[in-house]
């Protein structure tokens, strides 16, 4: 890592941390009663997580004689609710596919789209076993059929990785298009999430790693157990002379002084020897866990090696074009599009990032061709040979698409300060009903039994300005927060947030992948390095994200390996349109249930400084969030922040990539999250 880059990560027993995998169980909307917990209810964390819960059927009265119980209810809602209503579930052993299937099986058997929908992404999560793409498929067509847009999503995203179905990106697409509602719709880029082979890349990483640590583990081992045998004998061989030194002295007298003290010593040397075989049998126990997820990982590997990809995509079938997004210089906003340059100045360097889902043919700079890195980054000089320097920069990708971004450069200019730039004019927002927006942004810096990180409330406390002063969001600032100080804030939010409001939720700090069960955690500032009991699992926040009534949620995350994505699928907004036919497909996309993910990075750390007094993430986002004048996408702001990060970090002789993508399993049904600036 560089020396300037802090990960936002601990190591465990050695091994570097992961960070979060924004994954979990998608919850039922159509029986959620928002009802907050009583104040004194809430006597654990633990007890405001989702559970799947069944109801007590209710008592009804047929005319004046007749009274009877209606069926049980399946519901998804905090553990103590569940109680105080008076419902079942599993308070231990919640993570299998029986005992969750018993509460929505008979229901979906019944024809109800939501729970086949729910029963569906049980098979596909495969809780508790491996995962049954087949059973998934089946269970999502029934709901989709019927119009379920959280179906349409999933079924297209199997038909998009080949899961339980035949390969197709036309029927991904279509599936994608049908729960947007846009016919025009085109899919995100792919090649910046997190797919198939950057995950083989980072299970072959995975599983190296785990070799070279097994056999230092089994090197260390073989030589602490011959340490601890040599031990062994040389420690019975004294207690066999100390018993005939014993002999000696006569019966019932004390020991004398010498014997006394070797008596001690022998008694020290057994306890030192014990407590080197208890480390010795706890290293033991480490390596059985390592071996058991190095064969794991190769198991996922086959597999996804003997995978077929996504087959090509025919030109224009619905993979969008490239995009470019300027880095430097920035653009000043004048009729003649200029951009300052000192006087004397006799050459001006150009970069910026360019991206083709569908692979890039050609990218010029006034006809000139350069060639990009693998993050898309490019940097070219011009010189400035007159005191106005055209120039245009032409991406075609290999549908044959193109992009272009043309500005000129003034020698000389005395203008204003530059301005960071807006690639995509902003819209107006007349006639479209966006909602209230709320955030709840999290920033830790403080850890009580764990590294201290450096930028992370300066990031949220920054994040919470620039959302309540420039965009009216009502914001709820957590700093230093523990496991019970975040759910709390959840439930809330889930309480009282209803299909009229919109929350972003931003979350600076540690994060943690256990590699035995592949599943992420949040790390409040009271969690503890080898005791799981305060993190708070990935999978709990996306079910609370469920259980949520809220139209639109994005969760933005600055956390090291935090972008271990699970679905590449997205219907995007096509571009080269007008304003008016933007703000009509936006205000589309504005009516439907969304749920969506910027992180900072891939699955490799990422920086907490390098930003000043942010990190490089954060002070894109800012950067970003301070220059927009129109309605900003998730989109727009990932392809913008995705750039800046990017050049900052390969600035650093760091790799580091932001991504974007729906949330699997988190209730996504279409369309993005829009940032609006207030009047």
């Amino acid at each position: 890592m560089h020396a300037a880059a802090t990960c936002r990560v601990w190591n465990r027993a050695g091994r570097a941390a992961r960070a979060l995998v924004v994954l979990g169980l998608a919850a039922c909307t159509a029986f959620q009663p928002n009802v907050p917990l009583p104040a004194h209810a809430a006597r654990s964390g633990d007890e405001l997580l989702i559970v799947d819960c069944l109801l007590p059927g209710q008592i009804r009265r047929l005319g004046q004689r007749a009274t009877y119980v209606t069926q049980r209810r399946p519901v998804r809602v905090p553990a103590r609710e569940c109680e105080i209503r008076g419902g079942e579930y599993t308070a231990y052993d919640r993570a299998t596919l029986a005992s969750s299937l018993l509460i929505w099986l008979p229901v979906a058997e019944a024809g109800d789209a939501e729970a086949q929908t729910n029963v569906g992404e049980l098979y596909e999560k495969g809780i508790g076993g491996a995962p049954d793409f087949d059973a998934a498929a089946q269970w999502y067509r029934r709901a989709a059929e019927q119009g379920n847009a959280r179906a349409q999503i999933n079924l297209g995203h199997l038909y998009e990785k080949g899961l339980g179905v035949t390969q197709s990106s036309a029927q991904a697409l279509a599936w994608y298009r049908r729960a947007s509602g846009l016919d025009e719709a085109v899919l995100i880029d792919p090649g910046t999430l997190s797919n198939q082979r950057a995950r083989i890349e980072a299970l072959e990483g995975e599983v190296e790693t785990l070799r070279g640590r097994l056999r230092d583990a089994e090197r260390e081992l073989e030589r602490g157990r011959r340490q601890a045998s040599s031990e062994r004998d040389a420690l019975a061989r004294d207690r066999i002379v100390f018993v005939q030194k014993t002999e000696q002295v006569p019966v019932g007298a004390p020991l004398p002084p010498d014997l006394s003290a070797e008596k001690q010593r022998l008694d020290e040397r057994e306890r030192e020897l014990g407590r080197l075989e208890a480390a010795l049998a706890e290293r033991q126990e480490e390596v059985e866990r390592d071996r058991v997820a190095a064969r794991r990982h190769r198991a996922e590997l086959e597999k996804l090696a003997s995978r077929p990809g996504p087959a090509p995509v025919a030109a224009g079938a619905g993979v969008s074009g490239p995009s470019i997004e300027l880095i430097e210089p920035p653009l000043v906003a004048t009729r003649g599009l200029a951009v300052a340059v000192r006087s004397g100045t006799q050459s001006r360097e150009i970069v910026g990032r360019v991206t083709a889902p569908a692979g890039l043919f050609s990218l010029t700079l006034n006809g000139r061709k350069l060639r990009p890195s693998d993050a898309g980054l490019f940097k070219s000089a011009i010189e400035l040979r007159t005191a106005r320097t055209p120039v245009k920069i032409v991406a075609v990708d290999k549908q044959g698409k193109s992009a272009s971004v043309e500005f000129n450069v003034e020698s000389g200019f005395d203008g204003p300060t530059p301005r960071p730039p807006r690639p995509e004019p902003g819209v107006t927002t007349a006639g479209v009903q966006f909602g209230n927006y709320h955030a709840l942004v999290i920033g830790n810096d403080d850890y009580q039994s764990m590294p201290d990180l450096r930028s992370a409330i300066s990031d949220a406390r920054a994040v919470a300005g620039v959302l309540r002063e420039r965009y009216g969001f009502k914001v709820t600032l957590l700093e230093n927060a523990t496991r019970y100080e975040i759910l709390s804030a959840f439930n809330e939010m889930r309480a009282s947030l209803t299909s009229e409001d919109n929350l972003l939720i931003y979350y600076a700090g540690h994060g943690e992948l256990d590699s035995v069960n592949m599943r992420g955690h949040w790390l409040p500032v009271d969690a503890e390095r080898e005791n799981p009991a305060n993190w708070i699992s990935n999978v709990s926040v996306t079910d609370m994200l469920n259980a949520m009534s809220a139209k639109q949620i994005m969760l933005i995350v600055d956390a090291c390996y935090s972008g271990a994505l699970t679905r590449s699928g997205m219907a995007r907004l096509p571009a080269g349109r007008t304003d008016r036919e933007r703000m009509n497909l936006i205000r589309q996309l504005a009516s439907k249930r969304s749920r969506t993910v910027l992180t900072s990075g891939g699955l490799k750390p990422v920086m907490d400084v390098g930003g000043g007094d942010h990190s490089v993430f954060a002070k894109a986002v800012l950067e970003v969030l301070r220059s927009n004048e129109g309605v900003l996408e998730g989109q727009r702001l990932y392809r913008e922040v995705a750039a800046r990060v990017a050049y900052a970090a390969s600035r650093a002789q760091f790799d580091q990539v932001p991504e974007y993508a729906p949330i699997q399993h988190a209730g996504h049904e279409a369309g993005d999250f829009f940032l609006v600036p207030s009047s």
